[in-house]
């Protein structure tokens, strides 16, 4: 009795070991999300981009690259989050809410070129008739966030400014847990004209082939950004080349 059952356990675990070859979920996951990448059109621009690096912006129009399997996962961890979010606020356990909109169409015309996007969801406060524009974000953790991403007000704030709906809230939401985080936005008309003159700065630089500077390298706060790029090498070979080309200038 006990061989036999010795001899079914080591078959067991080569059965186990043969399905395990035959099912690499991770390579399914990949697959599952593939999506041949397009080329972007200069001319048209995403809110959500803005906010980061002007030259690794500059760079995905210039030298599009496949995005890292990885990356797709993260952003189909958030899609997956902002499903769960649009659950909870239509949901009729809480009556105090509306959703009014979701996955809401943005575009905005500006000078010979066009910001295109989506905002996530719109709502109506019922106690006091407000209605609130809300970006929802998937974060590692929310413990430790004090204050939302520049990157992500200065996208709201943008739907802000062409929609004329002043308040919003940037909702982080922790992914292993579900713990929620929110901060509540007041239009800044500021912060959304700022946005405005960025995109023209990225539409003059694309038309023009004029890389721009390497705004993660030299703004406070930034430099982590780099350590994530795609174009990290791209981006150390042109500044190199700049150095040169000064230093002969000056010579």
């Amino acid at each position: 009795m006990v061989e036999t059952a010795g001899v079914v356990g080591r078959g067991s675990i080569r059965n186990h070991e043969v399905v395990s070859k035959m099912i690499d979920f991770d390579q399914m996951i990949d697959n599952y999300l593939f999506r041949e990448s397009k080329p972007k059109t200069v001319g048209r621009y995403y809110p959500s981009e803005i906010g980061s690096c002007l030259r690794k912006m500059w760079y995905t129009y210039k030298v599009p690259k496949e995005i890292e399997p990885q990356l797709k996962r993260i952003f189909e961890a958030g899609n997956i989050v902002h499903g769960f979010v649009v659950d909870v606020l239509k949901s009729e356990k809480n009556p105090h809410v509306e959703l009014l909109k979701t996955e809401e169409p943005f575009q905005m015309k500006v000078d010979d070129f066009i910001i295109s996007g989506r905002i996530d969801d719109i709502i109506l406060l019922k106690q006091n008739g407000e209605t609130i524009l809300v970006e929802a974000k998937s974060a590692k953790t929310v413990e430790y966030t004090r204050e939302p991403s520049p990157a992500y007000l200065m996208q709201l704030q943008l739907y802000m400014h062409h929609t004329g709906i002043h308040k919003g809230i940037i909702l982080y939401i922790e992914k292993s847990t579900l713990k929620s985080k929110v901060f509540n936005v007041n239009y800044d008309e500021n912060i959304a004209k700022d946005a405005i003159e960025r995109f023209k700065k990225i539409d003059e630089c694309l038309k023009q082939e004029k890389i721009p500077q390497a705004e993660s390298k030299h703004r406070h706060g930034w430099g982590w950004m780099c350590g994530y790029c795609q174009y990290k090498e791209e981006c150390d070979k042109a500044g190199k080349e700049e150095r040169k080309w000064k230093q002969e200038k000056n010579e």
